[in-house]
């Protein structure tokens, strides 16, 4: 059913692509406004750089547990203030790229709510057959600029193929975009007036991986650390320091600090011991990045061999690479330790372009395949879904020259300035056991929709 909001006039509901945002304000937040108005800044810049002619969807959750009250009437005035209308409901040029968003608040007493219910609500409120969902913007992560055009492209090349998802990678860059300060002026002044984070395009490709100023390994650079974490913690380091979000700037040609050793170097000590734990010899991330930069490179420059000839991308190749990928995620639900501990300790949430249309008739991807809500936690389960999707016959593959990024400016747009905070960031269950079963259930629920499905098929054949 189309929500009620939805302008059928404005988009195409049956091969649109609906962007799906959750962003959580908690107490602590409310104390520093300008960490608030940040956070509504981030969460409009990716609105922004989606665009007008694909909708989206902003649910944002209140800690209305905070004692002062007056914090949080602050905080629903500020997201009016970034978010609202004129009187008249007329569209200005600083609201214009707003027209066809849906933006809603929900508040609790609860200090803490699932992020993934929170997500499981926005997608439910998007009209659209494909959702992206999964960005984190309290990471500080701004989407792509090319996003929405190729997540409309793949839309419609699959418009007739149903059951098929799409990974958007996601990386932390050591360096801002200072290019904006040299670009149009009219765009520059729009963004400085509006308070908008600017990101890059597919035409720095070659940062990721060349240059490497991207990482994949965000934790490295959370301001939020975890409880416990042994991690130096000390209060009194530099801005410029790459853990809190410092960096360099692209559009310079300066020395990278980063090490051009091998790519696992760039990875946290807790992403290496959960990668050596695979029996694979690639974890199903480093295979999804992997593919992805293939594909991206030959979509960017046009050639099979990319700006360096290093590539391999033939049918073959990728048809190979596709079915490795979804044998690692699957083999994550075999419930042996070593992919247990990969799939629990996983600590980002993968962006996905999803299909609500399965790839059997009658099969509803939010309905079988929805986030598991009470694996709440910033690291609990959150490659879960993914697996699942897997193991229910979905095409896992890339959206090729899309990706998210948060870069030095963002991260510390968001970080509170008087002292880093602290979040246990284990599955937030009152036991092991609980945890245990409910994956358990999960895990046996889609392997019986699996074999029901395909027994079904067999006799209609």
């Amino acid at each position: 059913t189309i929500p009620s909001w939805w302008d059928d006039k404005l988009f195409d509901a049956a091969n649109g692509v609906t962007l799906s945002l959750t962003l959580q304000i908690t107490s602590a937040d409310m104390r520093d406004e300008s960490v608030v108005k940040n956070l509504l800044s981030l969460a409009d810049s990716n609105i922004y750089t989606w665009g007008t002619h694909q909708p989206s969807v902003l649910l944002i959750y209140l800690d209305a547990s905070v004692e002062d009250g007056d914090m949080l009437v602050r905080t629903r005035e500020l997201v009016e203030e970034t978010f609202g209308t004129t009187d008249d409901s007329e569209t200005t040029p600083e609201t214009a790229h707003l027209k066809g968003s849906l933006v809603t608040i929900v508040e609790s007493a609860e200090p803490s709510v699932s992020r993934k219910a929170l997500m499981n609500m926005a997608a439910h409120a998007a009209p659209t057959r494909w959702i992206v969902t999964g960005l984190e913007l309290e990471r500080g992560l701004v989407l792509s600029k090319e996003a929405a055009l190729h997540a409309t492209r793949e839309a419609l090349v699959h418009a007739n193929m149903p059951g098929h998802v799409f990974v958007i990678p996601q990386f932390a860059s050591t360096r801002d975009d200072t290019r904006a300060k040299n670009g149009e002026k009219e765009a520059d002044a729009f963004l400085t007036e509006r308070n908008l984070f600017s990101s890059v395009g597919a035409d720095l490709l070659p940062m990721i991986r060349e240059k490497q100023t991207m990482t994949s390994n965000l934790e490295e650079f959370d301001c939020m650390e975890c409880s416990g974490n042994k991690q130096d913690t000390s209060e009194d380091k530099d801005d410029d320091e790459p853990d809190v979000g410092g960096g360099e700037t692209f559009g310079d040609d300066g020395g990278e600090e980063t090490s051009a050793d091998g790519e696992e170097g760039d990875d946290g000590q807790q992403r290496r011991r959960l990668t050596e734990s695979s029996s694979f010899e690639k974890s199903a991330e480093k295979q999804l990045e992997d593919l992805w930069w293939n594909l991206s490179v030959v979509q960017v420059y046009g050639t099979a061999g990319g700006f360096n000839s290093k590539v391999k991308t033939s049918l073959s190749t990728v048809s190979k690479a596709e079915d490795h990928i979804e044998v690692a995620l699957i083999s994550l639900l075999d419930r042996s330790d070593e992919h247990e501990q990969y799939l629990r300790h996983f600590d980002k949430s993968p962006i996905l372009m999803i299909d609500r249309n399965g790839p059997r008739k009658g099969m509803m991807s939010l309905d079988l395949a929805a986030e598991v809500e009470e694996f709440s936690g910033k690291r609990c389960y959150n490659l879960l879904r993914l697996a699942q999707l897997a193991v229910l016959g979905y095409n896992i593959n890339v959206l090729p020259g899309v990706f998210a990024a948060s870069y030095p400016k963002t991260r510390m747009a968001v970080c509170q300035k008087k002292k880093k905070k602290t979040q246990p960031c284990d599955c937030e269950l009152e036991s092991e056991a609980t945890i245990k079963q409910i994956l358990i259930d999960e895990v046996k629920r889609h392997g019986k929709i699996a074999v029901l499905m395909n027994e079904f098929e067999s006799k209609v054949v």
